[in-house]
C-alpha cells in the first residue's frame, strides 16, 4: 500500500468500531481503475503519514464557519491556522468556544456546506461538531511540510507535492444522479437495513455509468464492489465515492474556490469541498 497515486479516505475519529476506509487506484488507459478498498480503522493517520497519495480526497471537514474560526484563532487569515489551533487547544476550551458559537448561530454552516447542501443561507440546520475536525487536524498537521491542502496551500489541482482535498460522498451521489436519500438524506433515520443495503447496491452498480456524461470511465473490480456491498455501514462505498470525486477533480470536473471578494476570504479559512461538476 505504498506510493499510492489517487486515494479516497472515509475518515472518522470516533472510538471503535472506527469506520475509516481507504480506497485507491490510478488512471490507466483513460480509465480510473479502482484497485482496492480497505478498512483502516484507527490506523488511518499512521497509514497516510507513511506515504501520502499523490492526490487524496478525505470525507471529513477541513474548516469551520469564519465566525467560529475567529474565536478559535482570533487573528486567523488562513485555514492552516485553525488546524494548528485545534491541535494545540485543550478540548475543554474548544468545547466552550463551540458551544457559545452554536448557541448564538444555531445550525451555522460553512460557505461550502451551504453551497453543497443547497441551503439558502448558513443558518440551515446542521449542528457543528469539532471532534472529527480535530481528528483531521491531528492527522494533517504533522504532514504540513509534505502535503498541500486545497485551498489553504493551493487553489488548483496541479500538485508539486501530495495534494489533499475535502470531498463529500453525499454531494457526489446527488450530483451524479445516484440514490442517496436512505443513507445521507432525510430518510436516513427511519430507513430499514434492507432498504439501505438495496440502495447501496444500486449505487455500486450505477457508479460507472454515472460518470460517463463527464467523459470519464471507471473500472470497479468485483472485489471492490463486493466490499462496498458487504460493508453494512456504507463507509467502504463512501471511500470509493471520495476516490471518484478526487479523480474527477484531477480531470477538471470540479468548481475551484473563489479567488476574490468576501467569499474568497471565507474559503481560505473555512476550506472548500471538492464536488463533481464544473
Amino acid at each position: 500500500m505504498l506510493d499510492l497515486d489517487l486515494a479516497g479516505l472515509r475518515f472518522s475519529s470516533s472510538k471503535p468500531p472506527n469506520p475509516s476506509w481507504l480506497a485507491w487506484g490510478s488512471e490507466r488507459g483513460g480509465t480510473l481503475v479502482i484497485d482496492a478498498v480497505e478498512y483502516l480503522g484507527a490506523t488511518a493517520p499512521e497509514r497516510i503519514a507513511k506515504s501520502p497519495p499523490r492526490v487524496l480526497g478525505i470525507d471529513a471537514p477541513f474548516g469551520v464557519p469564519l465566525g467560529l474560526a475567529k474565536r478559535i484563532a482570533p487573528l486567523v487569515t488562513h485555514g492552516s491556522q485553525v488546524l494548528e489551533a485545534i491541535v494545540v487547544t485543550p478540548p475543554s476550551q474548544l468545547d466552550l468556544a463551540w458551544a457559545s458559537f452554536s448557541a448564538e448561530h444555531p445550525g451555522a454552516l460553512r460557505l461550502t456546506d451551504a453551497i453543497t447542501h443547497g441551503a439558502p443561507s448558513i443558518t440551515a440546520p446542521r449542528p457543528p461538531s469539532w471532534r472529527t475536525l480535530r481528528g483531521v487536524a491531528q492527522m494533517l498537521w504533522p504532514l504540513r511540510d509534505r502535503v498541500s491542502i486545497v485551498p489553504f496551500d493551493a487553489l488548483e489541482i496541479t500538485p508539486g507535492r501530495p495534494l489533499v482535498l475535502e470531498v463529500l460522498p453525499a454531494a457526489t451521489l446527488r450530483l451524479l444522479g445516484l440514490p442517496y436519500v436512505r443513507r445521507h438524506g432525510p430518510e436516513a433515520a427511519t430507513a430499514s437495513t434492507a432498504d439501505v443495503t438495496e440502495e447501496r447496491l444500486r449505487c455500486v452498480a450505477k457508479l460507472p455509468e454515472s460518470v460517463a456524461p463527464l467523459g470519464a470511465r471507471i473500472e470497479l473490480p468485483a472485489h471492490v464492489a463486493n466490499a462496498c456491498a458487504q460493508d453494512a455501514g456504507g463507509d467502504a462505498l463512501d471511500a470509493v465515492l471520495a476516490l471518484v470525486s478526487t479523480y474527477l477533480a484531477t480531470r477538471g470536473h470540479w468548481t475551484p474556490p473563489p479567488m476574490t471578494g468576501h467569499a474568497a476570504t471565507r474559503a481560505l479559512v473555512e476550506g472548500w469541498i471538492v464536488r463533481p461538476g464544473g
